[in-house]
This record gives C-alpha cells, structure tokens and sequence, in this order.
C-alpha cells in the first residue's frame, strides 16, 4: 500500500515512489511496522527535506529487501511539512491517529519542541529528525528524543578543536544569524574558545539569506582573524562573505557548521568557496567503506549527482531507528517510548556500518563524533582535512 500527500504529488511529481516498499520479497504474517515522518518536500529547506527524506526511503527499501527487521516489514508514510510548524503537528496528529508508529521523524527543531509535551503525555513514539539543537540534547527535558549526531555546539568545539590543533592561540570570528537556529551553539563556542586558549576577537550576527555584508566584511577585515566560523545559515550569505573578503585581500581561513557544509551548496557557490572548511558527522568520503556505506552506493548506482549530508542524515535516522525497534523487540519488549529510549541509551560503541568513522555511544540525547571536511573546487568535493572527533560527555 501507498500512502502519499496530494501536495507531494502536485509539487514533486513523486507518486508512488514516495513511500519503501518490500521491492517482491515474501513477509511473513507478523504486521508491518510503520515508521511516520514530516518532512519539509516544498518551500526554503525543500532541497534538504527531499534529500532526507530520499535517504530513509531508500534504507527502509534496502531493509525490507533483506528482510525487515525480525521479518517484520516497514512502512514509511511521510507528509509534506512546508517547514512549518502547525503543519508539522497536524501530519504528527493525523498520522498517529490513523496507525500505530513508534518512530517519528521530524523536520526542524521547533516542531520537535512544539510536539515534546504531547510525545511525552503520550508515551507510545519516540523521535529523532533534522534537528542537532542543543536544548533538545537533554534526556530530562526531551525524555523520548534522540539526535542523529553532535548537537550544534559540540560541532563547533569539534571545530575549535580543529582550530586549536593547526594554530596555538589563534584569532576567531563568529559570525551567526539573528535567529534561534544561529544563537543555538554561540554560548557553547565561547566556552570552548576561553578553553582552548583561542582569541575570539569579533562576534557578528546578521539576517539569514542574502543581505548586504559589506559592513560586515570590513569588522572581519579589521580584526585580521585567522579562522571566521559561520553558524545558522544553509547557504546564504556565506558566499559573499567569502568572496568579499578574497577580493579584499583577507588570508582567513572561512569554516561552518552542518547545515553550512556541503558538495551540493559548495557547488552551487563556484571558486568563492575553494578551501571552505565545514564539520559533519556523515562519512561521504572517496574512501569511505562499511556495510551501510555499501548499501547507500546499492542504492544509488549510476547516480551523477552526489547526495547531499541531508541524505546521509535520513539514511542514519532510519538506521537508528530501526535498530532502537529490532533491540526493543529482541528483549521481548512492547514497542513504547520506555522500552524504545532503553534500547537507544544501550547503543554505546556501536558500528554503524561505516556512517560515521568510528563506534558512537549515545552521550544524552547525541552522539557526539565529527568530522572536519575541507571543500575542493577543482575537485568539486568535499574531503576529510581531519580525523573523527569525539566529544567526551563532560563537554
């Protein structure tokens, strides 16, 4: 069965593709197990929300043609959220109402706040999404949520980290949108700053989306810095910041977090974005292997376009997702919100097939391992400039 939007549909032309499907493999008669999702298909973040959503359709798909988890097989039902909140709460009500889904993926952190009080009232879902907020990293407040990597603050000390191995005492900008999203990880760079021994010289915050930075540019010019970290954009105005600063004559070394990093927008933003450095925690490198690596390259044979971190980021949400049900069911356990964060909290040092470079452990709601890639516009590509950082629990 195929369960898609009339807006999905309409906007995207993606028809039935839109829901994983056991590809011809006999189940057993154990039912199904549906996995729900809102995911932001049209409007400002649609490049991602298609991508994310792209990456768990095509693990769940993978997934089922092995097997499903203990014989059972999923179903995917996603909605359109147009990345907004109401909307994204109604395709929550609605979809739970119509079946019993113990995994919910989100699509920005503020419905994942918006929802909490109903997902803990309710105890039967647990959810995990695009969103890497440090306020949702807390397992008092956010009992029944999990995120698919650092929280934006240890992305900015895995940074920092960075920043601190290649030059004692360096000089640092940080430049942030005026919004929740940028502030989010800004208090946690301080720290991290005064920690390792950095010089933050300038703070500057700015409009999201293409603005005039010149003024902007000119503070940056004047302090000279040896490293500007941008936060709380996707694409814009990170380019211009850079290419005014190269024809300005400025040295700095320009770098972001994960929404900031990426081939597909590094791409897009041509040689002004040569030597950009931004962290993930998703393994796209050339090198990469694992079985889970192996299945995302199964999965899209004769591709040309690289996917984009929002693909990665889904295919592990599935990943994670799946893995929390096949260990609540394996302890003869019910599938509730209880029993499902029991079997997250139980993935300490666990392989993810090559998703990310080393074992993770769930550290709060996170796992708190990254990367630090360095893009090529020669090579059109992002590669790795460091080893995967681990951020320890006492961060």
């Amino acid at each position: 069965m195929t369960v898609v939007s009339r807006r999905q549909i309409g906007a995207l032309g993606l028809g039935a593709a839109l829901v994983a499907h056991a590809s011809g493999r006999a189940f057993a008669q154990a039912p199904e197990i549906v996995i729900g999702a809102a995911n932001p298909m049209s409007g400002v973040f649609a490049f991602a929300g298609v991508e994310g959503f792209e990456g768990a359709r095509d693990y769940f798909e993978w997934l089922n043609r092995a097997g499903g988890v203990q014989g059972r097989r999923i179903r995917y039902v996603n909605e359109d959220s147009g990345y907004r909140v109401d909307q994204a709460v109604a395709i929550f009500t609605r979809l739970t109402s119509q079946h019993q889904i113990p995994v919910f993926f989100g699509d920005s952190t503020g419905f994942q706040k918006a929802i909490n009080p109903e997902l803990n009232r309710r105890g039967t879902t647990v959810m995990a999404g695009a969103s890497f907020s440090v306020e949702i990293d807390d397992p008092q407040a956010f009992p029944n949520q999990w995120i698919p990597g650092p929280n934006y603050g240890d992305q900015m000390r895995v940074l920092l980290r960075y920043v601190a191995s290649q030059r004692r005492g360096a000089s640092v900008v940080l430049v942030h949108s005026d919004t929740e999203f940028g502030r989010d990880p800004i208090a946690a760079a301080e720290a991290e700053i005064t920690r390792l021994g950095l010089q933050l010289v300038e703070k500057i915050a700015t409009q999201p989306g293409s603005v005039d930075v010149s003024g902007d540019v000119l503070k940056i010019r004047r302090r000279n810095p040896d490293y500007v970290i941008f936060h709380g954009y996707v694409l814009q105005p990170i380019p211009e910041f850079m290419a005014q600063a190269r024809q300005a004559g400025m040295t700095s070394r320009f770098m972001g977090t994960f929404y900031s990093t990426d081939t597909v927008l590094m791409n897009r933003a041509g040689a002004a974005a040569d030597g950009y450095m931004g962290v993930s925690c998703y393994n796209f490198a050339a090198d990469a292997a694992g079985a889970q690596i192996a299945a995302i390259r199964e999965m899209n044979q004769g591709r040309q376009v690289p996917r984009t971190h929002a693909y990665f980021q889904g295919w592990m949400n599935a990943h994670l997702g799946t893995e929390v049900i096949r260990r609540t069911l394996a302890a003869n356990q019910e599938l509730n919100a209880a029993s499902m964060m029991r079997a997250a909290r139980s993935l300490q040092n666990f392989d993810t097939g090559g998703l990310m470079g080393v074992p993770i452990s769930m550290t709060r709601n996170s796992f708190p391992v990254g990367r630090v890639y360095q893009y090529s516009a020669r090579d059109r590509r992002l590669n790795p400039a460091s080893d995967w950082i681990s951020i320890g629990a006492a961060s």
